[in-house]
């Protein structure tokens, strides 16, 4: 069966690979460049039915870190549009963008620069999320600002806005990222 159609309402994939969303955590400014060309290109060459970006950051205070991908601008959006016309152009697969709001784990180094850990403040954003509790104490992870009903207005407007603007660049499909502790999966914890 791995290797039979699957139908998503009108998305039809070639087989059931998916190629998951991944951190790699090598945007600068959250652009994607020739890494990123090269590392979903290679998986859709390599066979898989869908392929998806990583997590992709709707706003720069958005970002879990400073090596995150984004589409907060019409930049961004072009630069994605060059990666899934090659996956379309050179492939069987379909390409789909997760957007997502890193919310209290923000600002927080790469991966291999220390796990969680935070960016040192001159390199740091602000951080919102529904409640004013770090992601981590014992890392000292910067405290998050309680959102006000105005910032919440304003981060849906981001993800609307991104959400177009993955449209616009040719994705075929398009997930919203709710889960890890990010900020929209800590309105539903009871922790957070």
């Amino acid at each position: 069966p791995m290797f039979t159609p699957f139908h998503l309402r009108e998305l039809a994939l070639a087989n059931r690979i998916v190629v998951s969303p991944m951190c790699q955590y090598s945007a600068e400014d959250g652009m994607p460049n020739d890494f990123h060309l090269v590392h979903l290109g290679s998986r859709a060459i390599g066979g898989a039915g869908l392929v998806f970006t990583e997590m992709t950051d709707v706003a720069p205070d958005a970002r879990i870190t400073p090596g995150c991908a984004g589409i907060w601008s019409d930049a961004h959006a072009s630069a994605w549009k060059r990666i899934v016309d090659f996956v379309h152009r050179e492939s069987d697969a379909k390409i789909g963008m997760q957007i997502g709001h890193a919310g209290r784990k923000g600002a927080t180094k790469v991966l291999w620069e220390g796990y969680d850990e935070p960016v040192p403040d001159e390199q740091s954003w602000e951080l919102v999320a529904p409640s004013p509790l770090a992601y981590s104490e014992a890392k000292k992870n910067q405290v998050p600002r309680e959102m006000t009903r105005a910032d919440m207005d304003r981060v849906r407007d981001q993800f609307v806005a991104a959400t177009e603007r993955a449209e616009r660049a040719g994705f075929d499909l398009i997930e919203l990222h709710m889960a890890h502790g990010y900020l929209l999966s800590t309105f539903l914890s009871p922790l957070t």
